[in-house]
């Protein structure tokens, strides 16, 4: 049984995510307070106190979606035992998927959202940006469309390959909004505005890059311990420098999500711990003859279950939770 693990992005957080998880597992907890230590903020009034407005400031977001999403694949790890064999993360998940398969640690995690957040805010404050998403055009299209609406001054680009006819567009204002326009007379099913703060994968965000790269020397990159799929090309990443360029490719250069989704074609199950329900049914489009399932509630651990007894035909709920050594056996799962 092979068990791949989805990390969500920047889009998916809102407040009173997986409170449930929280509320009932000490190490969810413990990781909570080790990330209010590290920024000196309580994260645990801004995921459940606060209002989606607040938590959507990308100053608290990345970190946000960045610790629940890495305390839930955690938990799922060390308290159950559950044996991932590939993971990725779309845009800024794949900081959690690299801190999950021992890329980098926690608090280095924390550290480089942070200091991301700080510099997007900065800059985005300088530069005149917008995203738009295009569906209904092949990337062909797409990609000819921007060029023929970008000059060297005033450009638009894809920044995320979505699906084979969905895509972002970010680029200056003016180009962006030449390209909609352009699309739409061109046979677009629908172009929309993204509303989201964030603006990353694109060439625009140089300075991001440069700035980001010069606090890399501080951060413990290490071989990882799970293969990762790089949301830029769908290769899989091992070395830690790899996983060190993979950071800051991902500022500049698009997501090719279709391609990360690819990979996971060998995989039984697929494992998202997000609270993200749009994320979740997003994985359960490409693959809907394939166990996907969210981790967000009591429920969801249950389900998972479930699903792991069917596919390997025990019952794992007649073993003693507290003789982990005995589950991982016989359920053929070993602790990272």
């Amino acid at each position: 049984m092979k068990v791949g693990m989805l990390f969500p992005g920047y889009g998916n957080q809102f407040v009173g995510m997986a409170k449930e998880l929280y509320d009932n597992f000490r190490i969810m907890q413990e990781y909570f307070e080790e990330a209010s230590h590290c920024l000196d903020s309580n994260f645990v009034k801004l995921c459940y106190a606060s209002s989606d407005i607040e938590l959507g400031k990308i100053s608290n977001a990345y970190p946000s979606i960045f610790l629940l999403s890495t305390s839930i694949a955690i938990m799922l790890k060390d308290h159950f035992g559950i044996k991932v064999d590939k993971v990725a993360g779309h845009g800024l998940g794949e900081y959690s998927a690299l801190c999950f398969s021992g890329g980098i640690s926690f608090p280095d995690g924390l550290y480089l959202l942070k200091k991301l957040s700080d510099f997007y805010t900065k800059i985005k404050q300088q530069i005149d940006v917008k995203t738009v998403v295009i569906d209904g055009l092949s990337s062909r299209d797409v990609k000819k469309i921007c060029k023929e609406n970008s000059s060297q001054d005033n450009s638009a680009q894809i920044s995320v390959y979505s699906k084979d006819s969905e895509h972002m567009v970010t680029g200056n204002t003016s180009a962006v909004e030449a390209v909609a326009k352009s699309a739409s007379s061109k046979g677009a099913d629908k172009v929309t505005k993204f509303n989201l703060e964030e603006a990353l994968h694109n060439p625009l965000l140089r300075e991001i890059f440069d700035q980001l790269k010069l606090y890399l020397t501080k951060v413990d990159f290490k071989d990882l311990l799970i293969p990762m799929i790089s949301c830029i090309n769908g290769k899989e990443v091992i070395s830690a420098q790899s996983a060190q360029n993979l950071i800051m490719d991902l500022i500049i250069k698009p997501i090719c999500w279709n391609n990360v989704l690819k990979q996971f074609s060998d995989m039984d199950i697929i494992i998202i711990p997000s609270p993200s329900k749009n994320f979740v049914s997003e994985i359960r489009n490409f693959y809907p003859n394939k166990a996907i399932i969210g981790i967000e509630s009591l429920l969801d651990i249950d389900n998972l279950k479930a699903i792991l007894e069917e596919t390997i035909n025990i019952d794992i709920n007649d073993i003693n939770n507290d003789n982990d050594s005995i589950i991982n056996n016989l359920l053929g799962i070993n602790n990272i």
